[in-house]
């Protein structure tokens, strides 16, 4: 077999599985993405946008226009810091919670319908071959340390949704 074979296999699925959990965010009310900022804000309550944005890797804007988008949502909420009040600290709402808590269950059917047929050894070999992959690429001609901040993110991002 060859190896473009492998590599588009691993492409359809991936793209399949964004896909559908895309799908599962937006009939939450969630855009592609919001559901790890929700997770981040949760996990760090009262954090603020600047924290958010290093921790994605993203621009301040870039997250103070979602973050907008979010509140006018209902997903979080923006409270003046008492001690500066240029900065915003951030919350997740009840709704926000809620909305959190019924994707992580849509995920996680996803991901036990891949999984179906697979024994748990079938599943630990397919991470060891995964494992292997991930390491090859990353270290082979790839001196980016943003691209390793990137996939760490996303490494990240897929074991906090388990």
């Amino acid at each position: 077999m060859d190896n473009r074979s492998l590599v588009h296999e691993i492409i359809t699925l991936n793209v399949t599985h964004r896909y559908r959990v895309g799908k599962a965010a937006a009939s939450l009310g969630l855009y592609f993405g919001q559901p790890s900022i929700l997770e981040f804000i949760l996990q760090n309550n009262n954090c603020t946008q600047k924290e958010l944005a290093e921790h994605l890797h993203i621009s301040p804007p870039s997250v103070a226009t979602t973050l907008k988008r979010m509140e006018k949502a209902g997903f979080i909420e923006r409270i003046e810091d008492k001690s500066d009040t240029r900065k915003k600290r951030l919350n997740v709402t009840e709704k926000g919670e809620n909305a959190l808590h019924d994707f992580r269950k849509l995920c996680d059917e996803t991901d036990s319908q891949l999984f179906v047929n697979f024994s748990e050894d079938e599943k630990e070999q397919l991470m060891s071959y995964l494992k292997r992959l991930n390491a090859n690429i990353a270290d082979s001609n790839l001196k980016c340390d943003c691209f390793k901040k990137i996939l760490k993110s996303q490494i990240d991002e897929s074991e906090e949704l388990k």
